[in-house]
């Protein structure tokens, strides 16, 4: 049966499977559309419409308890799920080991393994790839960095000048500071004066200086929001010696009780620089075994190349599906308790090399 050719172009412009009028036709179905980008995932609460500038006393908040993945918030053990809940999206995307669109894996590594990401998109592959690594290596690794709090030898500060009581507030400049060793274990009343480290101050004879600033901070509902990204340095214990994580692109948030005098479901989510943190683990490795002072160690290379491959993310937090990811995200949990700002330290002695020791 012959066809026109009005025909012909209609049945063309309807269907990419037909190419022509009447007959069979040998070719095959066109590959199926490309799946859609990602939802979002969780996000930091958004800052409320129409709230004033927060005024008020002052308060300066410290980490008193770190959750790194190992465990719930309420401290029950979950050494392999754990992870999910704490961090927020970063990339906005809740991916899957599905999804496209995303840097390319780093070292050999699987989307099957990097992906998915936590609960409601949570970005957590330091969670949910590295720590097991490291508790194979120090299984106790959240006890050693909670007693290290618990004594007085270090936490993280925010310094909040005008918080207030509001519940809804904007505009508050908020510092970040390292807390030094205390020199005893905090009260946790409000009284503790803790000592600065003075590699987070641009000026060590100014106590104000710090380098870390939040200008824009906010309260919502009573949770406390870093508003711009910054880097929070943090340094984990680990068999006597320290690991410093760089978190770039951090975003924080913490619940305030209405007194002001501490926080609860604190979180600290950013992206760790790969290589940073292979170089951080490469100077402690020899402490668990004293073949890893040779740095072509086969043993060592395996260990550094499994936290390549779990690299998720581009460094500065976003996705380039064109260049191979050199970022690790990261989210941890923490709660705090009110202290007050002491005195700077003096410089930290470094660190012992492991393979140096007799």
């Amino acid at each position: 049966m012959l066809c026109t050719r009005l025909l012909c172009a209609v049945v063309a412009a309807t269907s990419i499977a037909v190419l022509g009028c009447g007959g069979d036709t040998n070719e095959n179905p066109p590959p199926p559309p490309p799946p859609p980008e990602d939802p979002a995932g969780l996000a930091p609460p958004e800052e409320a419409a129409g709230s004033a500038a927060c005024e008020g006393a002052g308060k300066v908040m410290a980490m008193s308890q770190i959750f790194l993945g190992d465990t719930k918030r309420d401290g029950t053990p979950d050494p392999t799920g754990a992870w999910r809940e704490f961090g927020y999206d970063l990339d906005g995307r809740a991916s899957t080991k599905a999804s496209v669109g995303l840097c390319k894996p780093r070292a050999g590594g699987a989307p099957a393994s990097v992906y998915p990401d936590g609960d409601e998109g949570r970005d957590n592959s330091f969670g949910k790839n590295i720590l097991p690594t490291i508790i194979s290596l120090s299984s106790d690794i959240s006890v050693q960095a909670n007693e290290a709090i618990a004594n007085g030898e270090f936490t993280i500060m925010l310094d909040m000048p005008t918080l207030g009581t509001a519940s809804d507030c904007n505009n508050l400049s908020t510092k970040l500071y390292g807390g030094a060793d205390l020199g005893m274990a905090p009260k946790w009343d409000g009284t503790d004066q803790w000592p600065l480290i003075p590699e987070l101050l641009n000026n060590t004879m100014d106590p104000t200086s710090a380098k870390i600033v939040f200008p824009k901070s906010y309260v919502v509902k009573n949770t406390w929001v870093s508003g711009t990204k910054g880097t929070v340095k943090l340094a984990l214990s680990v068999s006597g010696f320290t690991i410093s994580l760089d978190i770039n692109s951090a975003v924080i948030t913490v619940d305030l009780d209405e007194s002001r005098n501490g926080g609860e479901n604190g979180t600290i989510a950013g992206v760790i620089e790969t290589e940073q943190l292979i170089t951080e683990i490469s100077k402690v490795a020899s402490a668990f075994d004293e073949s890893f002072c040779d740095p072509n160690s086969p043993t060592l290379q395996s260990i550094l190349n499994l936290i390549r491959q779990a690299s998720d993310i581009m460094k500065d937090g976003t996705q380039n599906p064109e260049a191979e990811c050199d970022g690790i995200s990261i989210g941890l949990g923490f709660n705090a308790k009110a202290v007050q700002l002491g005195p700077v330290a003096e410089p930290a002695m470094p660190p012992p090399d492991p393979c140096a020791m007799p």
